[in-house]
């Protein structure tokens, strides 16, 4: 995938903290790969080495897609001015000015995103779940413009771009330097889950790890073997021109019903 990948699954995937201290007041164990929660069935079948679709009819992979590619959301009070609102404003419009994807405020909708902060750290549900959903901002860390764009990339379907099946041929992990029981958190997938609608790889993903995610040492815990992008993957800025595109080919069906 270049990935911002996506799970055959829900076509799916997603973010927050790769630092786990920014995650204290969620249980750990309700967190995929740092950031993400998925439904308990998924999680476990992911957790262990599962095909995450085969609970599920394969007519349904696309029914964790926004349907039209329009996510109604709302924002909790918590967040609603300054710093926090503006962050999501920026997040938000990082994916309609560059993607297909479409944000309006949430009428009676069952399903949507709620923006809030109940707890801290940053993280997000992966896809569409049919009701409301969290994106989790809870402390002023998570409130920049890149790191919003990143939950809601996982908000709309999106993985980490390094779990992808081909991340050998990009990087090297190394697992020496994670913290121990956090080893989990650097899987990558197989093609028969994993889809990245021929996109390249990604050093410069908004979805990609940094070169030190869940370091217990300080020391690399992921390399570029192009060593030009040692300092660039993590990049919390915005969408890269690959995430885009695949969010756009992603989306494309689910887009062209608003026509």
């Amino acid at each position: 995938m270049k990935c911002l990948c996506f799970l055959l699954l829900m076509t799916t995937v997603f973010v927050a903290s790769e630092n786990p201290d920014e995650n204290l007041g969620v249980d750990e164990n309700d967190l995929f790969e740092g950031d993400m929660i998925l439904p308990a069935d998924v999680l476990y079948r992911a957790e262990h080495g599962m095909d995450v679709d085969s609970s599920r009819k394969r007519g349904s992979v696309r029914s964790r897609l926004w349907p039209s590619g329009e996510v109604p959301y709302v924002i909790d009070n918590s967040l609603a001015r300054g710093q926090a609102r503006a962050a999501i404003n920026a997040g938000m419009n990082e994916w309609t000015k560059k993607t297909c994807i479409r944000f309006k405020k949430r009428t009676n909708e069952r399903a949507y995103v709620n923006f809030a902060s109940g707890s801290a750290g940053c993280w997000s549900y992966v896809g569409r779940t049919g009701n409301s959903q969290v994106i989790n901002l809870g402390s002023a860390g998570c409130w920049t413009q890149g790191i919003v764009a990143h939950e809601i990339g996982h908000a709309i379907g999106f993985f980490h771009e390094q779990s992808r099946p081909d991340r050998d041929q990009f990087v090297i992990v190394q697992l020496q330097n994670v913290i121990p029981g956090r080893e989990s958190n650097f899987n990558k997938y197989p093609r028969s889950r994993i889809d990245s609608l021929g996109t390249p790889y990604d050093y410069e993903s908004v979805m990609h790890y940094s070169g030190t995610a869940f370091s217990r040492n300080g020391r690399r815990t992921i390399v570029t073997k192009d060593s030009r992008f040692n300092n660039v993957i993590g990049q919390r800025n915005g969408l890269s021109s690959i995430d885009a595109r695949q969010a756009n080919l992603l989306y494309r069906s689910e887009c062209a019903k608003r026509a």
